[in-house]
C-alpha cells in the first residue's frame, strides 16, 4: 500500500481513462506510457469498466501502476481489487470505501473538497486527500490555504489541470496531480490517435519535472526505469 503510493508520488501524474472500450483502454494506456507516465486510473463510472479495468491490468499490469477510479463505496473497492487495481480514487470521502481499502491492503485517494471533508478523509487513514475538483474552488490558492492548515495531509490535486497551471499546483504544495482529458480526451480517443496521448503525456511529464526541480524536488523520475 505505502509502496504504491511512494511509486505514485514519484511519478506525480495519475493520468485517468474514461471508456467502456477494454481496446480503447489499453492503447491508450500504452500511449501513456511511452510518453513516459507508468501509472493510469480506469474509471468505473462507464458500462463494463470492470472488464476494462481487468483488461489492462493483464496487458499493462507488468510496467505500469494501475488504479480504478470513481470508486464511491465498498462494494466498488472490493470489485477493483478482484480486477487487479492497486490503488484506488474516489470523487468524495466514503468512510466505507476507506475501510474496505485497508481491508484489502490497497492504497487509496480519496475525494475531498471543504476543510471538513479534508479531515474525514485524512482521519480515515487515506494515503492522500484528492483535492477535486480543483478548478472549482479557487485552485492552487485554495490548495495552499488547506495546506497551511493541514500541513501532514498528502495532497492530490484533481480537475481542470494542465500544461499551463500544473506547476502552480506542485508549488501549492501537492505531492501529485490528476488529469482526465488533458490527455485522453474523448474526441481523440474517437478517433484512436494515440500518439496524440503520447506527446500530451510526454509535455505534461516534463512541465511537472520541471516544476519540481525549481522547487528543489528530490524526486527524480527517469523514464527508462519505468519500463
Amino acid at each position: 500500500m505505502q509502496k504504491i503510493f511512494t511509486r505514485v508520488k514519484e511519478i506525480g501524474i495519475i493520468p485517468a481513462i474514461l471508456t467502456s472500450n477494454y481496446y480503447d483502454a489499453e492503447k491508450a494506456a500504452e500511449a501513456i506510457l511511452a510518453g513516459g507516465i507508468p501509472v493510469i486510473e480506469i474509471s468505473l463510472a462507464p458500462k463494463n469498466a470492470l472488464d476494462v479495468l481487468s483488461a489492462v491490468v493483464a496487458a499493462k499490469g507488468h510496467s505500469m501502476v494501475v488504479g480504478a477510479g470513481t470508486v464511491v463505496n465498498g462494494e466498488g473497492v472490493r470489485n477493483a481489487a478482484r480486477a487487479g487495481a492497486q490503488f484506488v480514487v474516489t470523487p468524495g470521502f466514503s468512510k466505507e470505501a476507506a475501510d474496505k481499502a485497508k481491508e484489502f491492503g490497497m492504497a487509496i485517494f480519496a475525494g475531498a473538497l471543504t476543510p471538513t471533508e479534508v479531515q474525514m478523509a485524512a482521519a480515515s487513514g487515506a494515503d492522500a486527500v484528492k483535492l477535486f475538483p480543483c478548478f472549482a474552488s479557487g485552485g492552487p490558492r485554495y490548495l495552499k490555504a488547506l495546506r497551511g492548515q493541514y500541513p501532514q495531509t498528502e495532497f492530490i490535486a484533481s480537475g481542470g489541470i494542465g500544461l499551463e497551471n500544473c506547476g502552480a499546483y506542485f508549488r501549492a504544495g501537492a505531492c501529485a496531480i490528476g488529469v482526465g482529458g488533458e490527455i485522453a480526451d474523448f474526441e481523440t480517443m474517437a478517433i484512436g490517435d494515440y500518439g496524440v496521448l503520447t506527446v500530451r503525456a510526454r509535455r505534461l511529464r516534463e512541465a511537472v519535472q520541471k516544476a519540481r526541480e525549481m522547487l528543489g524536488d528530490s524526486i527524480s523520475f527517469n523514464v527508462k526505469e519505468s519500463r
